[in-house]
């Protein structure tokens, strides 16, 4: 058939009717491996398993060979599912997902559940009979192949990272993969992560602030605000200021010990007066450093006590 001499009324017509003609094949082929199966046919062809023979023999993908095996195996436990699967209530994949989690005793309520349902949301439904798992966040090392344009498989170095997310994390994501997604189709995890970690970086890092700062007014001196800063009256440390401090201090701890080793903590620092605020120190960049919170609370109690500071 000339697809191209079909008007758009008849090329529409002949793919609903392809694709339901698919399905019928589909049906058809899930019933002849259910029958090739029982019959152990495939040993006599020389393949040694259901499995292998769907791989070499009929060319489907590992996942593909999996989720029809699967769907075959539910259709002989429990043949309801293949009236479902007939009626287009459930698909291969979903039926393949729920397989291993069908008993006699739990069958009726989770078919009711899951008809119609998105193999998405038959994934949060099949994970409420798993046992619990333990996970926490980590990043690991991993070498991967991947395929380059001209060049073949090159390996690159990369890093795997595990963490745990809700449902509401994963429509905040997907939300936000559909509004980036303009830039490249198909955006991965690592992908639009990339993107968000870059835009809050620059919206939020005290020293992306001072990069774009110094590029608007030309390169500048960072005590250029030092006779402003010197009589400032409030406490309120002048943005440019705190951000140039940042800057200069690399957004790390300064702390030093009487060794010379440096804190270099990234975590919760804090620009603090090198002479106190309270006892007549200006926001002059001279007089600020950065401190995380664990050191700025030790230089206070140096300055004011311990008894103020410290928590009991």
């Amino acid at each position: 058939m000339d697809l191209k001499k079909l008007n758009n009324n008849e090329l529409v017509l002949h793919l609903d009717e392809t694709v339901r003609a698919e399905h019928r094949f589909t049906v058809q082929v899930i019933l002849a491996l259910n029958e090739l199966h029982d019959r152990r046919l495939y040993l006599d062809l020389g393949y040694s398993s259901l499995f292998d023979y769907c791989i070499r023999k009929l060319k489907y993908s590992s996942s593909a060979a999996g989720r029809r095996i699967q769907t075959a195996r539910c259709i002989r436990r429990f043949p309801e599912t293949l009236t479902m699967l007939q009626k287009r209530e459930l698909s291969l994949t979903a039926i393949s997902l729920i397989e291993p989690i069908l008993e006699n005793e739990n069958r009726a309520s989770i078919l009711g559940r899951v008809r119609g349902m998105s193999s998405r949301d038959i994934e949060l439904v099949v994970a409420e009979f798993r046992p619990p798992v333990r996970f926490r966040d980590r990043v690991q090392p991993v070498r991967v192949a991947e395929s380059t344009p001209g060049a073949g498989s090159v390996v690159k170095e990369k890093r795997l990272v595990q963490f745990l997310a809700d449902e509401t994390d994963i429509q905040l994501f997907d939300e936000v993969r559909s509004i980036v997604s303009s830039q490249a189709p198909n955006m991965s995890f690592a992908d639009v992560m990339r993107i968000v970690f870059t835009e809050f970086r620059e919206r939020h890092s005290p020293m992306a602030r001072h990069e774009r700062r110094q590029n608007r007014i030309g390169v500048a001196s960072l005590y250029s605000r030092q006779r402003e800063c010197g009589t400032q009256p409030s406490r309120h440390i002048p943005d440019e200021v705190r951000d140039a401090v940042f800057a200069r201090d690399h957004g790390k701890c300064t702390f030093a010990g009487a060794d010379g080793t440096r804190c270099q903590s990234t975590r919760g620092v804090q620009v603090d007066h090198i002479r106190p605020f309270a006892a007549g120190g200006t926001h002059d960049p001279a007089n600020l450093r950065l401190l995380c919170a664990a050191h700025n609370r030790r230089a206070a109690e140096a300055s004011f006590g311990v008894t103020r500071y410290r928590r009991e």
